[in-house]
C-alpha cells in the first residue's frame, strides 16, 4: 500500500471521527433545547424544617445541565445537609435523596437568666431549638466563658463515643467554666478541662459500655484514670 492510499485512509478515519463527534454534539444540543428534556417534576422526601424552596429554580431547566452546582443554594440554606444524591429519570424527572450531618448533643446554656437550647452537629453547625432532643446526650454549660475550640472538643468526644455501645440520652455532661464532669447511671466521671476530650472518650467509652463502676472515675491525664468504684 503506497503513501497516497495510507493518507486517504487516515483522512477517512479522521473524517468519520469528526462526523461522529459533530452528530453527538448536535443531538445533545437538540435534546437540551427540547421541551421534552426540561425538568418538570422533582421528587424528594426530607424533613419539614429543611429549606428546599430553591429547588423551584430547576423547573424548566434542561435536565442535561443539572449537576451538583445546581444545588449550591440548597447547601447554603441548609448547613445540616451533608450531601444530595441526584437521580435523573428521563425525560424530565429529578429524584433527590438527602443525607444530613449527624446530631451529636443537646447544649443547654445556663449562663444567662433564661436558659437556651441548641443542638450540636458533627460539622460544628449549631441550631437553636425550643426543647431538647430526647435521643441525644446533654451538655450543660453552667459557667464560662468557653473558648473557640469548645465545640470542636465536644465533637471529638462524641464522635469517639460512637465507637462504643451506650445509652446516649442517659449521658449528661456539665461544664462549670473550668472542668467537665460526666454523669452516667451511678457513675461520675471527672474529665478535667476541655483538652484532649477525644482521647479521654476512648477511656470513657469503655466505662460507659461496661457500666460496671458505681462511684467516681477521675482522669489524671487524657490516658490514665483513678477510680473509686463500689
Amino acid at each position: 500500500m503506497n503513501e497516497f492510499n495510507l493518507n486517504q485512509i487516515r483522512f477517512f478515519k479522521s473524517f468519520i471521527i469528526f462526523a461522529f463527534i459533530t452528530l453527538a454534539t448536535s443531538l445533545i444540543i437538540m435534546n437540551s433545547s427540547s421541551q421534552k428534556f426540561r425538568v418538570s417534576e422533582i421528587e424528594y422526601s426530607v424533613e419539614d424544617q429543611l429549606a428546599m424552596e430553591s429547588l423551584n429554580l430547576l423547573y424548566g431547566k434542561s435536565i442535561w445541565f443539572v449537576d451538583e452546582n445546581s444545588f449550591q443554594q440548597i447547601y447554603d440554606d441548609n448547613p445540616d445537609i451533608k450531601n444530595l444524591n441526584i437521580t435523573k429519570r428521563l425525560p424530565n424527572k429529578l429524584i433527590i435523596s438527602v443525607n444530613l450531618y449527624q446530631q451529636l448533643a443537646n447544649i443547654i446554656d445556663l449562663r444567662a437568666s433564661i436558659e437556651t437550647y441548641t443542638i450540636l452537629y458533627e460539622n460544628s453547625y449549631v441550631v437553636s431549638t425550643p426543647t431538647i432532643e430526647n435521643t441525644l446526650p446533654i451538655v450543660k454549660i453552667e459557667n464560662g466563658p468557653v473558648d473557640s475550640g469548645f465545640n470542636g472538643e465536644l465533637i471529638s468526644l462524641f464522635k469517639t463515643l460512637d465507637n462504643y455501645q451506650y445509652t446516649k440520652q442517659s449521658l449528661q455532661i456539665k461544664y462549670d467554666g473550668e472542668a467537665f464532669n460526666a454523669y452516667y447511671g451511678k457513675t461520675t466521671f471527672q474529665l478535667g478541662d476541655a483538652v484532649d476530650l477525644g482521647k479521654k472518650a476512648s477511656i470513657l467509652g469503655t466505662y460507659l459500655s461496661d457500666n460496671s463502676c458505681d462511684g467516681t472515675v477521675r482522669f489524671l491525664t487524657s490516658e490514665s484514670t483513678i477510680e473509686n468504684c463500689n
